[in-house]
């Protein structure tokens, strides 16, 4: 199991239509087999976001980190664009 995390910054003129895209965001993570998906906002620093979701395999996860980073719409609302959409997978280490 993988915990996946996608860290960014919204433009602020672009908040708005960065909101909307994300309505369904839970929706189509599952529909590609993402569990557990949550929107967070920072609250020491406004306008930073993290989401996170469990995927079950390597494969998952790149195939919606690459999704989400083709995504011109979403990525035009992000500080900085593509480029500064952060996007992590962690497994539990093994002892």
């Amino acid at each position: 199991m993988l915990t996946v995390f996608i860290e960014y910054k919204l433009d602020p003129a672009k908040r708005q239509d960065a909101l909307i895209l994300l309505e369904g965001m839970a929706e189509k993570l599952s529909a590609m087999g993402a569990a557990s998906y949550s929107c967070l906002e920072g609250i020491d620093q406004p306008g930073l976001f993290v989401e996170m979701f469990e995927a079950e395999e390597v494969e998952q996860y790149e195939k919606i980190k690459a999704w989400r980073l083709a995504d011109e719409a979403f990525c035009a609302c992000v500080s900085g664009g593509a480029a500064k959409l952060n996007v992590w997978a962690f497994r539990a280490v093994k002892r």
